[in-house]
C-alpha cells in the first residue's frame, strides 16, 4: 500500500512538473505592454491595436510564439528592461533608453505637447516656460515624465504623477490639473471612450519637434538568435504593405 502511494505521489507530481513546462514551451519569450488606446489595448480579453497587429505580422515570419501580458507602464518598462528574452511594445525611442534595448521595428509616429481644456483658456501655453507655472499630469515612468524632469519640472511643483493615461485624462476633464503632456489624439480618444466626446481640447500647432516614434524592442540581453530572427522577420514585414497601412492606422 506505501508502495503504491508513492508511485502514485511520484506519477502526480512528475506529471504536473511536465504539464507545466509544456506550458512554459508554448512561448518563446515574454512580451509586456502598457494599454494604450491608439496602439495596443484589450477589448472583451481580446487583444488589439495596429501595434498588436504588427507583432503578429513579425512573428508569422518566424516559428515563435508569444502571449502579451497587460500591465501598467512602470511595471512593463522595467520588466523588459531588467529581463532578458522579453519584448515591450510600444516603446518611444530616447537617447537615455537607446544602449538598454533592440529596437525592432517602428510602430507609430506621435506628438507630444501640452494639452488644455478649451474651457479654460487661461491654462494654455505655448512653450516650457509658460508650462511650469501649471499643474501637469504626467503618466509614471513615462518618455514625457522623464523629458519634463530634463527640462526642469518638479514632482514637488508643477508635477502630478499617474500610473496611466486613463487618470491623467480623466484629472485634465475635471479641472485637476491645468495641463497634460501627450498626444492630442491620444487624450480624444480617452474623452471619448469614457464618455466625455463633447469636452474640446486646445494646444499649440504641432512642429517636427514634437514628434515621437514608438517601437517595438527587446531587452539588450536577450538570446542572439531570437533577437536575429526578429530583425530579419522585421524587416522582410516592414516591405508589406500591410506594414504600410498599420503604421499610420
Amino acid at each position: 500500500m506505501l508502495f503504491k502511494l508513492c508511485f502514485t505521489l511520484l506519477f502526480c507530481v512528475s506529471f504536473s512538473l511536465g504539464a507545466f513546462a509544456d506550458e512554459n514551451q508554448q512561448h518563446d519569450f515574454l512580451v509586456v505592454a502598457s494599454e494604450h488606446p491608439l496602439l495596443q489595448y484589450q477589448e472583451e480579453g481580446v487583444n488589439k491595436g495596429p501595434t498588436i497587429e504588427i507583432l503578429q505580422g513579425v512573428l508569422k515570419e518566424t516559428q515563435f510564439k508569444a502571449e502579451v501580458s497587460f500591465m501598467p507602464w512602470a511595471r512593463a518598462f522595467a520588466t523588459a528592461k531588467h529581463n532578458r528574452n522579453t519584448l515591450i511594445l510600444s516603446i518611444i525611442k530616447t537617447p537615455a533608453r537607446t544602449p538598454d534595448f533592440h529596437w525592432l521595428i517602428k510602430v507609430s509616429k506621435s506628438a507630444r505637447v501640452f494639452i488644455s481644456l478649451a474651457s479654460k483658456p487661461n491654462n494654455y501655453v505655448e512653450n516650457i516656460t509658460q508650462a511650469k507655472e501649471k499643474v501637469i499630469a504626467v503618466r509614471l515612468g513615462s518618455a514625457e515624465h522623464n523629458e519634463l524632469l530634463s527640462k526642469g519640472f518638479s514632482e514637488q511643483k508643477n508635477l502630478y504623477i499617474v500610473s496611466s493615461d486613463e487618470q491623467m485624462v480623466h484629472l485634465l476633464a475635471h479641472g485637476r490639473v491645468d495641463l497634460v503632456y501627450t498626444d492630442p489624439n491620444n487624450v480624444l480618444k480617452h474623452l471619448k471612450s469614457s464618455g466625455q466626446g463633447n469636452i474640446a481640447i486646445n494646444h499649440k500647432r504641432i512642429t517636427p519637434e514634437d514628434q515621437r516614434f514608438s517601437y517595438i524592442a527587446a531587452n539588450k540581453n536577450t538570446d542572439k538568435d531570437i533577437i536575429k530572427q526578429l530583425q530579419q522577420a522585421a524587416r522582410k514585414f516592414e516591405k508589406t504593405a500591410e506594414y504600410s497601412y498599420l503604421l499610420t492606422k
